[in-house]
């Protein structure tokens, strides 16, 4: 009838025509928009019970085993321990292994094509390996897919706080962390919404002893070549910036070295982030560490950094050569997705301090 009135309205068949194209078009967004809706609805309403009676029970046997959780975002009520988990970045990932539990969905920094992650040490970077399970793929970190969020129906959402969207809490209780923060406080909010403070203490402990051993592992090389330059370099050489802050930059400083940072060359130099080769060229620095990254991976194929490409641009840079790290061999290359703060503390932390003494010992 709609479509019938707007027609007989119209002087011509080509107006005519094009109106009732925009009603249809108009019809179809509106229902999309309701069935959207009603999916969202029935995730947050799903497996409710009908009867009045048995809602009070049920009310009041999770009372006792309910808890607030504060994080980045706000407070959220979880109650009982999650099962289904769904986890929306890497650095959330590498708390959530580092206390012992697996997640049922993932969303990562690098793109795979597949719809789960049915071989997770190969398509997950670093923490794949330690991942048992198979979890379903949410896409790019960055919009992680409502639509397999909501067909998941997970228990529990943990996230980062610039991915706080009140879409996700219409899905399941979600939890935010501060990346900025110390991990020592997200993994405290990250154990709270799991239900395993238990191992919080165990976690801090080990990477205690590790950075002590890692410590006296390298104590005269730090007492003889104490500055070290941090920084993320393309393979293009055509973008390099001074990592001020980071996963490496914290664990240098505790083992006992001395971090170039950004406010070092400010002071010294008047320089921004982003350098370029003349200007690195400068820098008084005992140790490089270059940050460089994989582009485009898409998890079919072995992660490989281009680090010998990376090198022998270097090799071919003179202006370089003048550096002391360059000369004394103390020019070294890092993956960026480790070494830097994609990935995050406990985990990666654990990995740079395994490689660490073995690569700052040998000779480039």
């Amino acid at each position: 009838m709609f479509l019938e009135t707007c027609c007989k309205a119209m002087p011509s068949l080509r107006d005519a025509t094009r109106t009732a194209g925009v009603a249809i078009a108009f019809l179809y967004k509106y229902i999309s928009w309701v069935l959207v809706t009603a999916i969202l609805i029935t995730a947050c309403h799903s497996g409710s019970p009908q009867n009045p009676s048995r809602s009070i029970e049920r009310g009041r046997s999770l009372s006792a085993d309910c808890r607030i959780v504060e994080h980045a975002a706000g407070k959220t009520k979880i109650c009982g321990k999650p099962e289904k988990i769904a986890v929306l970045d890497p650095k959330m990932l590498s708390l959530m292994l580092a206390l012992d539990v697996q997640p049922a969905a993932y969303a990562d920094a690098y793109l795979v094509r597949s719809r789960q992650f049915d071989n997770p040490s190969k398509q997950i970077p670093y923490l794949g390996k330690f991942v048992t399970s198979q979890p379903i793929n949410l896409g790019d970190r960055s919009s992680p897919s409502l639509e397999t969020l909501t067909l998941l129906k997970p228990d529990l959402i943990l996230g980062l706080n610039y991915q706080e969207n009140q879409l996700l809490s219409a899905i399941a209780p979600t939890v935010f962390i501060d990346s900025e923060q110390k991990w020592q406080d997200n993994i405290k909010i990250v154990a709270k919404a799991l239900d395993t403070q238990k191992n919080i203490s165990p976690i801090i402990t080990s990477q205690q002893q590790q950075i002590a051993q890692v410590r006296t592992e390298l104590a005269q090389l730090a007492s003889t070549h104490p500055r070290v330059l941090n920084i993320a370099c393309s393979l293009s050489m055509n973008y390099i910036e001074v990592i001020s802050q980071g996963n490496t930059n914290e664990l240098l400083k505790k083992i006992g070295f001395q971090p170039v940072f950004l406010l070092d060359l400010v002071q010294k130099l008047g320089l921004r982030p982003q350098i370029n080769l003349e200007t690195l060229g400068q820098i008084d620095a005992d140790i490089i560490l270059i940050n460089t990254w994989l582009d485009n991976w898409n998890g079919e194929s072995t992660y490989t950094v281009p680090f010998k490409e990376l090198r022998q641009k270097w090799a071919e840079s003179p202006i370089l050569h003048n550096s002391r790290a360059w000369k004394e061999g103390k020019v070294y290359f890092v993956d960026y997705t480790l070494w830097s703060d994609v990935i995050g503390a406990p985990m990666a932390h654990s990995l740079i301090l395994k490689q660490l003494p073995s690569l700052l010992l040998s000779h480039t």
